[in-house]
């Protein structure tokens, strides 16, 4: 057994931001990918919730991509990647944070209703306006940096990364757009796609969209299974 060891899925960006992160702070580690349209059996005793990322340190299991990334950060002090201070390292968490709970919601919300020329609107009106949030309180008033906390990158870069990568899919499908007005926001995302940790995870516009293609049939035989059994769909939210 490696002494680090990450379970992984390819196309599973919150596994990316933990892969970015392992190679950004130069640890080894066996890199174990799980097919999680057919996870091994095993693999329930690695992870308590059979999703991906997981982190096996020394015999020890850490999972929630977030969680693994500040672990490692702390875990291994070469090559820090959050501030020293508590104010900066709070900064940190916050923009964190924002990601999971704004950036995601606002973006799937769209790629949901994409089909609905008026839930679409609304569903881009939304994302419009967290993506000038984070161009004009966060990116503009954090710093004069390429980095979203300065000169330096830090754990916040890597967390909004593998969703960025996947916005040109929002983009071909959706009709979303890179805002003239959010220039460091673009800035940044080139800066920061340059990296040599992002060239070895990422992926091609087209294998995105083919991902796409086959959620969107695994869903359509979900709900056709649900209207088989006769049982009545979920309202979402």
């Amino acid at each position: 057994m490696a002494d680090v060891e990450l379970f992984s899925f390819t196309a599973c960006p919150y596994a990316q931001r933990s892969r970015l992160v392992l190679l950004e702070k130069a640890i080894g580690f066996e890199l174990v990918e799980i097919d999680l349209h057919n996870r091994p059996a095993w693999f329930s005793e690695v992870s308590p919730y059979g999703k991906v990322p997981v982190l096996r340190h020394q015999g020890r299991v850490v999972y929630e991509s977030a969680i693994i990334n500040q672990y490692v950060d702390e875990a291994f002090p070469d090559r820090p990647l959050m501030p020293a201070d508590p104010f900066g390292r709070a900064q940190a968490r916050i923009w964190m944070d924002y990601c999971d709970t704004r950036y995601l919601p606002a973006a799937h919300r769209l790629m949901v209703d994409r089909e609905s020329p008026e839930k679409r609107a609304t569903a881009l009106g939304k994302l419009n306006e967290v993506l000038r949030f984070i161009e004009f309180e966060g990116l503009r008033k954090l710093s004069d940096g390429p980095y979203w906390l300065g000169v330096r990158p830090s754990l916040v870069d890597f967390h909004f990364l593998p969703f960025f990568e996947r916005f040109a899919v929002y983009v071909e499908l959706a009709g979303a757009a890179w805002l003239p007005e959010c220039t460091r926001l673009r800035s940044w995302y080139d800066t920061v796609a340059s990296r040599d940790s992002f060239i070895a995870t990422r992926h091609t516009l087209d294998f995105h969209l083919d991902q796409q293609r086959r959620l969107n049939a695994l869903r359509a035989q979900q709900q056709q299974a649900t209207i088989s059994a006769g049982v009545p769909s979920r309202p979402e939210g």
